[in-house]
């Protein structure tokens, strides 16, 4: 059904007419009776008469007469005009039917405009809280390393280790060197000021030193003592073969605390290509000895970085490294029978 039953408009959405809010599916409504016109009255007499078409309110209504021409014509009362056909109310008809009371509601049946035209603006796109919990774990877990590098550092613990241990550390900050602990040595002397590497302000005396070389770009090296202490781990004190059993000793410039010591126990030039480390011998072992007599051991694993030991603090002015244990020469073309230190290290603080 395209077109209304009661007044003929095109049908739209809904359950009503759009046009005049009849129920589609209704049956029209019933319309008043046409009017019905009185039949012409028999001629009278010449002239013909005039006769003027009336409708009448009712079917029973009588046509008025004719009258002749050019008599007067009284006024004709028309009739009430038929009202517009009106939705059916709930009650009953003429006929005795029930007609139930419409309950047509724009707001209702026109819902799906109302929805058009009253769409929401979009919810931001969820699923973005979990960029704030990964960014708090992260900060979570930064703070957590911090804090552990902090209460790891263990500059002012005069505490000793086993002399038979050590571990190996990077080069440069006292923060960063780890041992094993042993006991404490509650009566030792403590220094005053600040830690500081002892070594560089030392003098120190080799039991030899090999001749200089030119490397491969054809510059001179030389291998002298002081490199062992200029802050450079690729330059280095070298003596010819096996040096087991000799001895460096490091004079201090003032004395001093000492509570840790250190070196790197080879050759740890790497130059177009070539690592020095293995071709040359590696100190494995080594007796430190100050002032007061006492020594303590520390060994080495074949490892290029600095490697310090943690010691009971000791006041002295001199220190001696005894070479005790190195490895074999290097091999191949490019093995050295030399014995090697790049770095020595003596932390501690000015004695008071």
């Amino acid at each position: 059904m395209d077109t209304c039953v009661r007044c003929g408009a095109a049908l739209g959405v809904g359950r009503f007419c759009l046009n005049c809010g009849h129920r589609i599916g209704d049956p029209a409504p019933a319309e008043a009776a046409p009017p019905v016109t009185a039949p012409d009255p028999a001629p009278a007499t010449a002239p013909d008469p005039v006769v003027l078409p009336v409708q009448a309110a009712d079917p029973t209504a009588v046509a008025p007469a004719t009258a002749p021409l050019g008599a007067p014509v009284e006024p004709v009362t028309m009739p009430d005009p038929v009202p517009a056909p009106r939705r059916p109310q709930s009650g009953s008809t003429a006929d005795g039917s029930t007609v139930s009371e419409s309950t047509w509601d724009p707001r209702e049946e026109l819902l799906p405009y109302e929805e058009v035209d009253g769409l929401e603006v979009d919810d931001p796109v969820p699923g973005r809280a979990w960029i704030f919990w990964v960014l708090g774990a992260v900060l979570l877990v930064g703070l957590v390393l911090v804090l552990l590098r902090v209460f790891a550092t263990d500059e002012d613990d005069p505490a000793a280790v086993d002399p038979t241990t050590s571990e190996s550390s990077t080069p440069a900050d006292d923060a960063s060197e780890t041992s094993t602990e042993a006991s404490e040595d509650e009566d030792g002397p403590t220094g005053v000021g600040k830690r500081i590497d002892l070594a560089r302000a030392a003098t120190f005396e080799v039991p030899g030193t090999a001749p200089p070389t030119t490397d491969f770009d054809g510059n001179l090296v030389a291998y002298e003592a002081v490199q062992m202490h200029d802050g450079d781990p690729s330059t280095t004190w070298r003596i010819a073969g096996d040096a087991t059993a000799k001895v460096v000793t490091v004079t201090l410039g003032e004395p001093a605390v000492v509570d840790r010591v250190g070196l790197v126990n080879g050759y740890t030039k790497q130059v177009a290509g070539v690592d020095w480390y293995p071709n040359n011998r590696r100190i494995l072992a080594v007796t430190w000895g100050f002032e007061d007599g006492t020594t303590v051991e520390q060994t080495f694993s074949e490892n290029p970085t600095m490697q310090r030991l943690k010691v009971p603090p000791v006041q002295t002015s001199t220190v001696t490294i005894t070479i005790t244990s190195v490895t074999p020469p290097g091999s191949g073309n490019l093995g050295r029978d030399y014995t090697a230190i790049s770095e020595v290290a003596i932390t501690g603080r000015r004695a008071g």
